[in-house]
C-alpha cells in the first residue's frame, strides 16, 4: 500500500555565493508496513530527506507524492495539515516539550490532531505505559534522562492515529541498552505504519528493518529489501483511527505555553504592568494638562475666595436652601462639607497677630512710625496692616463624618469654635473682619470673641449661625450705606464690644457714641429701637433722625440714633438684643458653598448637582480668566513631554515583547513538527498576550490605587483626576500599544516558523487518508 512516492525529487540549499545540493532526482516509494533504514555518511542527505518526507522542508524539483496526490503546489497550510494528521516526527534531539510534564509532550500531539481531552488523556497514559514511563507521567520533561526523552519523543509520535512515522537519528546520543529498546518501539510501531529510520548505524537496526536505503551525496545508491514483512502484505494496515472532535485548540495551546514557561509569563505580566503604569503617569500628566485653567490667574472681582475645592450651590427656583436640601447635596460622591452661609465664605477675618495682621502706631505730629511703648506717654494713632493669609468666614460645617467637640458649639454673636491649638476653652479672641469686595479696601470691623469649644477638625475659628446672618444680611442686602458705599452691620450690645470700640476710638478708627444730650454713653442701656454708631469722624447729624429698615419677617422698624456721625467704615450698629433678633435671623440661606475632596472632581460634582436640579458653579474656574504666560510655557511642554515619553512607551513596548515572544520560537518549531497549524499558534499567541495585558493591568492598577491609598502626591493628583472615561481611554491606550507589538510579534512568528506562501488551490485531507 504505497503511501509516499519520491519522483525525480531534488532539494538545494543556497547563499549569497553557492549552492549546495541536499538531494539529486530521488526516485522512491514508501508503504505502509515497512521499516526502512536509511544510512548514509554525515552530509550523504539523510536527515534532508527525513524532512523532506516528514514536510518540514520544501523541495525545489521534482514531485512528492502523498497517497497518489501530488504536493508540488502545497502551500504552507497543506503542509500544516500533512504533518498534523499523516505524520509522527522524532528526531536526535528529542524534540520534545521540556517545561511540560511528560503526560502533557503525549498528550499534546493527540489534542492538536483534533482527538477530545478525555480521550487523548487516556490514549497518552495507555502509550506511557508501553514505553515504561508511567510513574514519570507527572515529571517535566526536561527532569528526565537521555533515554527516558526520547522514549518520550517516539512515545508522542506513537500516540498519534499516522500513517507515517520519521525518526531522524533516535538513537544517536542513547547507550546500547536504551537504543536497543527504541529500536524495538520502531519495529512494533512498523505492524500498521510506515516506518522511516534515519541512522549513521546500521547494525542495530539490522536485526528489525524490512529495507535498506543508502545515500551518498544527496543520490541513492543503494535501495535494498531485507526481508518481507509480513505486516505489509495484510489488507488492513492502516492505524486505529480514533475518533476526533472539534475543540477549541487556541486557549490549549496557550494553556500549554503558559504551564511550559512560568517565568515567562511572570515577567511577561510585570513588564506589561509597568507599561500599565507608565501609560497611567504620562496620560494621566497629559489629561491634566489639556485642562489650562492651572495656567491661569485666579481674579477676586466675582468671587473673593476662588478656593479650587469650593463650588457654590443654589436652587434653581432661588428659593432658601432647607435641610433636606443640604442632606441632598451632600449625598454627591467626592464631597467633604457644606457652608450653608454661602455669602460669608467671600469675607475674610484676621485675629493672629503678625501671622494674619500687623499693629503699627502713628504720631499725630509726623508720619513716623514706632513701637507703642506705653501708651499714656504718646499721642498715638493704631493702624492695621493685613497680610493675605487666604482665611474666609465660616460657620460650623455640615458633614458626612461626625466632628469631634470638646466644649459646645457657637451659639451667640460673639462666641467661637476654635480649631487653633493656640486658642482654648475660655480665651479671648480679637477679630478683624473685611469684605474686600463690597466695602473699601481700607473697611474693616473689629470684634471681640470668646472661644466657647475646640475641635481638630480644620483650622482657624468657626462662627456661629448668628455672626453669619449678621454679616450676610450687609453683605446681601445693603439697606442702608451712610456715604453710598457700605452696608448697615447690626450688632447686639455687649459690654466687652463697646470697650473695644472706646479704645478704638482713641486712635481714630470709631467714635464713641454720645447720647441726645451730649453725654458720653457711660452705661449702654439701650431701650427698644435704640442703637450705637460708630462713626470715624465728628461730624454729627440730626440726632432725632429715624431710620427704616426691614426686620427677618418684612416688617418696617425705625430706629432713631442717639448719636451719628459720618463713616468711612462699615456702617457698625450696635442695638439691643431684641432688636438685632428682629433686624437679623439665620433663616436659611438661598446660596450655600460645598467643598469637595480636590478641584479634580470639580466637574463631575458639578454635574451631579445639576442632573439632581441644582444650579452650581466653580468660583475658581469661573475667575480664572488671564492667562499666565509662564506657567501657559510649562503646560505646553508636558503635553508635548508626554507624547513623546507615550510615543516611546509603546516603541519599547514593542521592542520588548517582540523579543520576550521570540524565546518561543522553538516551542512553536516543535508543536508544529507535530501538528500545530499556524492559525492556531497565532490565535494563542493573541490570546497570551490578551492574558498577559489583563493580568499586567490588574497588577498595574494595584499599585496605583496602592500608592493614592498610601498618599504619593503625583499618583493622588492624577488618580483624583480619573473619570471613568477617563479610565476607558487609559484601558484602550494601553491596549492600543500591545495591540500593535502584538502585530509585529505575530509577523515575526509567522515568518520564524511558518512558510508565507499563498494558497493556490485547496488541499482534500480526507483524500489522503484513504487507505
Amino acid at each position: 500500500m504505497e503511501v509516499l512516492k519520491l519522483e525525480n525529487l531534488s532539494k538545494y540549499y543556497t547563499s549569497q555565493t553557492s549552492v549546495v545540493m541536499g538531494l539529486s532526482n530521488i526516485n522512491l516509494s514508501f508503504s505502509v508496513g515497512e521499516f526502512v533504514a536509511v544510512t548514509g555518511e554525515s552530509g550523504s542527505g539523510k536527515s534532508t530527506l527525513a524532512h523532506v518526507l516528514g514536510g518540514i522542508l520544501p523541495y525545489e524539483s521534482g514531485e512528492l507524492y502523498i497517497n497518489g496526490h501530488r504536493t508540488s503546489h502545497y502551500d504552507s497550510a497543506d503542509w500544516e495539515r500533512y504533518r498534523r494528521d499523516l505524520v509522527g516526527f522524532i528526531s536526535q534531539n528529542y524534540g520534545i516539550l521540556a517545561g511540560n510534564t511528560v503526560l502533557e509532550n503525549v498528550e499534546s500531539a493527540l489534542r492538536l490532531s483534533g482527538i477530545a481531552k478525555s480521550e487523548a488523556k487516556e490514549r497518552a497514559e495507555d502509550i506511557l505505559a508501553k514505553v515504561e514511563l508511567s510513574e514519570y507521567k507527572s515529571r517535566r520533561a526536561s527532569k528526565l534522562s537521555s533515554g527516558q526523552k526520547q522514549r518520550l519523543s517516539i512515545a508522542r509520535a506513537l500516540a498519534k492515529p499516522s500513517k507515517i512515522l520519521i525518526a531522524d537519528e533516535p538513537t544517536g546520543n542513547l547507550d546500547r541498552e536504551n537504543s536497543e529498546k527504541i529500536i524495538a518501539l520502531l519495529k512494533k510501531a512498523s505492524e500498521d505504519r510506515l516506518v522511516i529510520l534515519i541512522t549513521h548505524d546500521f547494525d542495530e537496526a539490522k536485526d528489525a528493518a524490512t529495507r535498506r536505503i543508502i545515500l551518498s551525496d544527496g543520490i541513492v545508491v543503494t535501495d535494498s529489501e531485507l526481508r518481507v514483512n509480513e505486516y505489509k502484505c495484510k489488507k488492513d494496515i492502516t492505524p486505529k483511527q480514533i475518533k476526533k472532535k472539534r475543540t477549541l485548540l487556541v486557549p490549549y495551546v496557550a494553556s500549554l505555553t503558559l504551564r511550559s514557561r512560568p517565568m515567562f509569563s511572570a515577567v511577561m505580566c510585570l513588564l506589561l504592568a509597568f507599561t500599565m503604569f507608565i501609560t497611567f503617569v504620562f496620560l494621566g500628566t497629559f489629561t491634566l494638562a489639556l485642562d489650562d485653567t492651572s495656567t491661569r490667574i485666579y481674579d477676586t472681582t466675582a468671587f473673593r475666595n476662588g478656593d479650587p475645592s469650593r463650588i457654590v450651590v443654589m436652587r434653581a427656583d432661588g428659593q432658601p436652601l432647607n435641610e433636606e436640601d443640604h442632606a441632598r447635596i451632600l449625598s454627591v460622591k467626592y464631597t467633604e462639607s457644606l457652608e450653608r452661609a454661602g455669602y460669608i465664605n467671600d469675607v475674610n477675618y484676621y485675629y493672629r497677630p503678625e501671622v494674619d495682621y500687623h499693629l503699627y502706631y502713628v504720631t499725630e505730629n509726623g508720619p513716623n512710625y514706632h513701637p507703642l511703648l506705653n501708651p499714656d506717654d504718646y499721642q498715638v494713632t493704631e493702624n492695621v496692616e493685613f497680610w493675605e493669609t487666604g482665611l474666609f468666614l465660616r460657620t460650623v460645617p455640615k458633614t458626612n463624618d461626625v466632628v469631634d467637640i470638646s466644649g459646645k458649639l457657637p451659639e451667640g454673636v460673639y462666641e467661637v469654635l476654635s480649631a487653633d491649638p493656640d486658642h482654648k476653652i475660655g480665651d479671648e479672641v480679637k477679630v478683624y473682619i473685611r469684605n474686600q469686595n463690597d466695602w473699601s479696601v481700607s473697611a474693616y470691623i473689629c470684634l471681640t470673641f470668646t472661644v466657647v469649644g475646640e475641635t481638630d477638625s480644620g483650622e482657624g475659628l468657626y462662627f456661629s449661625d448668628k455672626l453669619a446672618a449678621m454679616i450676610s444680611g450687609a453683605v446681601k442686602n445693603s439697606p442702608y450705606t451712610s456715604n453710598g458705599a457700605f452696608g448697615m452691620i447690626f450688632a447686639p450690645y455687649a459690654p466687652e464690644q463697646f470697650e473695644l470700640l472706646s479704645y478704638l476710638s482713641e486712635s481714630g478708627k470709631v467714635v464713641v457714641v454720645e447720647d441726645e444730650d451730649d453725654a458720653v454713653v457711660t452705661d449702654f442701656v439701650l431701650n427698644d429701637n435704640e442703637f450705637i454708631y460708630p462713626g470715624s469722624d465728628d461730624t454729627e447729624i440730626d440726632l432725632k433722625w429715624k431710620y427704616p429698615f426691614s426686620d427677618a419677617n418684612g416688617e418696617m422698624v425705625y430706629l432713631s440714633c442717639a448719636a451719628m456721625y459720618k463713616a468711612t467704615y462699615p456702617a457698625l450698629m450696635i442695638v439691643t438684643e431684641s432688636t438685632f433678633e428682629r433686624l437679623t435671623s439665620f433663616a436659611p440661606s438661598n446660596q450655600a458653598s460645598l467643598y469637595i475632596k480636590d478641584y479634580a472632581y470639580a466637574t463631575r460634582v458639578i454635574s451631579d448637582l445639576e442632573g439632581m436640579g441644582y444650579l452650581a458653579i466653580s468660583p475658581f474656574r469661573l475667575g480664572a480668566t488671564e492667562i499666565d504666560k509662564t506657567l501657559a510655557n510649562e503646560r505646553s511642554i508636558t503635553i508635548w513631554v508626554c507624547l513623546a515619553a507615550l510615543a516611546l512607551t509603546v516603541i519599547l513596548q514593542i521592542i520588548l515583547l517582540r523579543a520576550m515572544f521570540s524565546s518561543l520560537y522553538e516551542h512553536f518549531k516543535l508543536l508544529a513538527n507535530i501538528g500545530l497549524v499556524a492559525k492556531t499558534a497565532l490565535g494563542s499567541v493573541a490570546l497570551l498576550m490578551l492574558f498577559f495585558t489583563i493580568v499586567g493591568e490588574l497588577i498595574g492598577g494595584a499599585v496605583i490605587i496602592s500608592l493614592n491609598a498610601l498618599g504619593v502626591a503625583r499618583i493622588t493628583e492624577l488618580f483624583a483626576h480619573l473619570e471613568f472615561k477617563n479610565v476607558i481611554v487609559l484601558i484602550g491606550a494601553h491596549l492600543a500599544s500591545v495591540a500593535l507589538a502584538l502585530a509585529t510579534t505575530l509577523t515575526a512568528i509567522n515568518k520564524a516558523v511558518f512558510s508565507k506562501k499563498k494558497h493556490r488551490e485547496d488541499i482534500d485531507i480526507s483524500q489522503m487518508e484513504e487507505a
